[in-house]
């Protein structure tokens, strides 16, 4: 197009994402050069423009053309609304591709249009959107039915959200001010779940990213500070345990699972098969407050020999594959014990009742039978379903007394340390640190306490892993379809590593994670080369696995094939991960808190990790966690033990700041 033409026109052109009316003075290669209503000349691109008049106007005073500019802006602007865009299209889009924008504003008046009318329609067809777009000078492009349809779709659902996020703001805005009452019980709800979406998934979920952008509005985006407006409003506690509603972890059991139950509840145990082993003296060892017994021992000393048993709850039994509560017990992969509660596998009243090794009742139990001559060594190892009667319940610290004076307690712990030593002889990096329980008591108290491995617990703890490698070999031998857990040898192994805490916690640095496996590996973390867990059914869904199969194949009944187990293990160790992750947190929780509340400035012994930049990590000795202390002065050096107090701390936000005493 010859731009020279333009000259001394009246013409629409796109300023500052609007259209507007100007004179076009002259032309400057490809750039018009405009008179805006404002009065201001201006060089624009070519690109710009979007209709001319037919006919020049020549003008030479600067002022007459200004008024003119301004006076047709104004008109064209009031007789834009003039148009039923609609109408000229329905008769346009079946007949052409593109029309002269002259030529529509007739189609639609019926008449020859004034210059004025054929800028107020272009005006309003460009604003709309909807119906035509600009396909050059003077030329408009009619939008096809489909996207029309798509617009006038997207057009709604924009209106819709746009109106959905000013009810957002207003309510969040109540929300502040603890003032909600007056909105419908619908948007009530509507915007709770949406800021409750946006603290545990932030983006990740439709109405979370709407949250999003009401939030950006008010400028509290901060998904912490959201909690803390929904803790304010007694939607969330202060406690709220944020990381199982993350992950949709199961804290309550389904209909169909509490019906399972209650007819286990009402199941006799089937005594065919089993031996009676109720003659024997039976006990259990766990902690105080342990409620579901899941493991019990027994122990004989004869002339040429000693019998080990190890007496696992019979949950097999019951429990099927396929069945709600199997379901379940893979979905939760094991019992929770938190700080402020215990989210069992299986209901309470299995758990905790009816399977449970409880004194003095009659119980089904899948029994190990070791036996041993005087060296110790295994003569053999029988597994057998039995019915045992415990006889004592025993806590780790009566155990620990009667280990110091009665030689029957003392023969049998002689015994299992002879196979830990066994072990330890071994390609063997385990690294024990002190438990560091937390609890949380009925009247919000936090209680810590470090628990150390007595010899009360170190002997409960080689019976299950006596149990568990000869079980897994067991397995292996009969090619009974099974999960074994192996762990690989250490990233990089830290001599002399039982000498100070210090490299104790160097190594826990290097040790690759245990892993679960469809055939036996070596487990570096305990020195074997079969390794299974089958001895806390009631707690774990490994181990209630392995038992089904073991069991099966003494009945001589078809376990588990290895297909099934196969597509099994990556959902086990997903939810496996899930639990550790929120048991892990959650302590982690607690154990923040309680230094927040109970050892804000007292010193702590602090044992130092990591120096850089004048940032250390610090890991608290007698809390089992680790904190951070910047710009502190002097020197520093991995190893050093060193006195500090508490900075900052943030439970939610796992924030430990901590400053040197």
């Amino acid at each position: 197009m010859n731009l020279e033409y333009l000259k001394k026109r009246f013409a629409e052109i796109f300023y500052k994402e609007k259209i507007i009316t100007t004179y076009i003075k002259d032309i400057k290669e490809k750039r018009l050069h405009l008179v805006l209503p404002s009065g201001k000349e201006e060089l624009i691109n070519f690109s710009s423009l979007v209709c001319f008049e037919e006919k020049p106007t020549p003008l030479n005073d600067l002022n007459q053309i200004i008024a003119l500019v301004k006076e047709k802006n104004e008109k064209r602007e009031e007789i834009k609304n003039r148009f039923n865009l609609e109408e000229i299209w329905e008769i346009l889009v079946e007949e052409v591709e593109d029309i002269h924008i002259k030529d529509a504003a007739e189609l639609l008046l019926g008449r020859i249009p004034t210059e004025d009318e054929i800028a107020g329609f272009v005006r309003k067809a460009l604003e709309d959107r909807t119906y035509f777009r600009l396909k050059g000078p003077n030329l408009l492009q009619i939008i096809s039915k489909e996207e029309v349809e798509r617009l006038i779709l997207q057009r709604k659902k924009e209106l819709e959200k746009l109106k959905k996020l000013s009810e957002g703001e207003e309510f969040i805005k109540a929300l502040q001010l603890k003032n909600i009452e007056s909105f419908p019980q619908e948007i009530i709800d509507f915007w709770i779940s949406a800021l409750k979406e946006y603290v545990l998934w932030e983006t990740q979920t439709p109405s979370g990213r709407l949250a999003y952008e009401v939030l950006k509005r008010l400028n509290i985006t901060e998904p912490y500070k959201v909690f803390n407006l929904l803790v304010e409003a007694k939607i969330f506690n202060e406690d709220e345990n944020l990381e199982i509603l993350k992950t949709h972890y199961p804290t309550s059991f389904s209909e169909k699972e509490l019906k399972e139950a209650e007819l286990i509840v009402k199941t006799e145990i089937s005594k065919e098969e089993r031996e009676d082993l109720t003659h024997l003296y039976t006990v259990t060892v766990d902690a105080e407050e342990t409620q579901d017994f899941d493991d019990a021992l027994s122990f004989e000393e004869k002339e040429d020999k000693y019998i080990l048993y190890v007496h696992i709850a019979e949950v097999a039994d019951f429990l099927k594959p396929g069945s709600a509560l199997w379901e379940g017990a893979l979905e939760r992969a094991c019992t929770l014990y938190l700080p402020d509660g215990i989210y069992p596998m299986l209901p309470f009243s299995l758990s905790h009742e009816k399977f449970s090794l409880k004194k003095g009742e009659l119980k089904g139990s899948l029994t190990f039978k070791i036996s041993l001559d005087k060296s110790y060594n295994i003569l053999s190892f029988e597994p057998f379903l039995s019915l045992i009667e415990v006889k004592e319940r025993l806590t780790y610290e009566k155990v620990d007394e009667l280990l110091t004076k009665d030689p029957f307690w003392q023969k049998i712990y002689e015994i299992f340390m002879h196979f830990k030593k066994k072990r330890e002889e071994k390609e063997f990096y385990a690294v024990f640190l002190p438990e560091v329980q937390v609890r949380v008591r009925p009247d919000g108290k936090i209680v810590v306490k470090k628990v150390e491995m007595t010899p009360s617990r170190h002997l409960i703890a080689e019976a299950m892993i006596l149990v568990n490698t000869l079980a897994a070999e067991f397995l292996y031998q009969n090619q009974i379809p099974a999960i074994y857990r192996s762990q690989p040898k250490p990233l990089e192994i830290i001599e002399n590593r039982e000498e100070n805490l210090y490299l104790k916690l160097l190594q826990l640095k290097y040790l690759a994670k245990s892993e679960l496996r469809l055939s036996p590996a070596y487990h570096f973390g305990l020195g074997l080369e079969y390794y299974t867990t089958l001895t806390s059914p009631i707690r774990r869904f490994l181990d209630l696995l392995i038992q089904y199969q073991l069991k099966t194949f003494l009945l001589k009944k078809s376990p588990l094939p290895e297909e099934v187990i196969i597509k099994l293990l990556p959902e086990l160790s997903e939810n496996l991960q899930r639990a550790t992750q929120i048991q892990n947190k959650r302590i982690k929780y607690f154990l923040l808190k309680y230094l927040k509340i109970y050892m804000q400035d007292k010193p702590l012994r602090g044992l130092v990790l990591e120096v850089q930049n004048k940032k250390a990590k610090v890991y608290l000795v007698d809390y089992n966690v680790i904190g951070e202390v910047m710009g502190f002065k002097g020197i520093l050096n991995p190893g050093d033990e060193i006195m500090v107090k508490i900075e900052k701390v943030n439970p939610h936000l796992e924030i430990l700041r901590l400053k040197i005493a």
